[in-house]
């Protein structure tokens, strides 16, 4: 629910186009930072609603705003800036990216995120990775609002996934973003449900679901050349969406 004071031709928002950004200042400035900040507010809060998102949007056609005031984060003075944001963010096209959040325990993991890095860089696809041990969530939220493709990277720890990759899974799964492509790296030494189990929690992502690339140990020839074959179809996938 939005309040517009016609009078002053100020929209109070309350949670609506707010930002996580804590400051003396009572105005946006355009200072550096604050359109990550908007992003990292919209990526963590508001994500999950974006088909929402674009239906009330379309509701302030027609208003005259000079000013929106949200509850969280400074007043906005320039209304066309923050709007025009949400509805890149919520409804705008995905970027040829992959988003690759991992964790690695004894180096395998590791090793096949690099080749895929290297193998997604030569081919012409951006990518943002995330080491999840020492990466802050917040981040992967906001790679994951425009990321075309998820990869994620995981050891198989017990039978199943190593937590850190399980969590962000959940979160994935939680924030819904729009993106259109997902697969997985794993690595096990005796056994385990990894794979699957990551797909079971990612279950409301409307994605399409790319081989993953499972390997024993440290990644052999076979392997690096399945992460080279994932490179091609991600590339693929992308340029069919006119990415690239």
């Amino acid at each position: 629910m939005l309040t517009y004071l016609p009078e002053d031709r100020i929209l109070f928002t309350c949670d609506f186009l707010g930002s996580h950004l804590a400051t003396s200042e009572l105005y946006s400035t355009g200072r550096p930072g604050e359109r990550e900040a908007a992003k990292r507010y919209f990526a963590e809060i508001m994500m999950p609603f974006s088909n929402l998102i674009v239906k009330n949007l379309d509701k302030l056609d027609g208003l005259q705003i000079e000013m929106v005031a949200p509850s969280h984060g400074p007043v906005v003075s320039n209304p066309s800036y923050i709007i025009d944001c949400y509805r890149e963010w919520s409804a705008g096209p995905m970027r040829n990216k992959v988003c690759l959040p991992f964790v690695s325990m004894h180096g395998s993991t590791r090793v096949m995120v690099d080749a895929l890095v290297a193998a997604l860089v030569s081919r012409g696809v951006a990518v943002e990775r995330f080491e999840l041990t020492a990466s802050d969530l917040g981040h992967i939220a906001m790679s994951l609002v425009d990321a075309a493709t998820v990869v994620i990277g995981a050891p198989t720890v017990l039978g199943g996934a190593h937590p850190a990759a399980a969590h962000i899974a959940l979160l994935a799964n939680a924030l819904r973003p729009r993106t259109k492509f997902v697969s997985v790296l794993c690595s096990y030494s005796w056994g385990g449900r990894a794979v699957e189990q990551i797909s079971g929690l990612i279950g409301n992502l409307r994605a399409e679901a790319l081989e993953p690339v499972v390997c024993k140990g440290l990644p052999r020839s076979q392997d690096l050349q399945a992460i080279e074959r994932l490179a091609d179809q991600i590339a693929q996938k992308h340029r069919e969406l006119g990415l690239m």
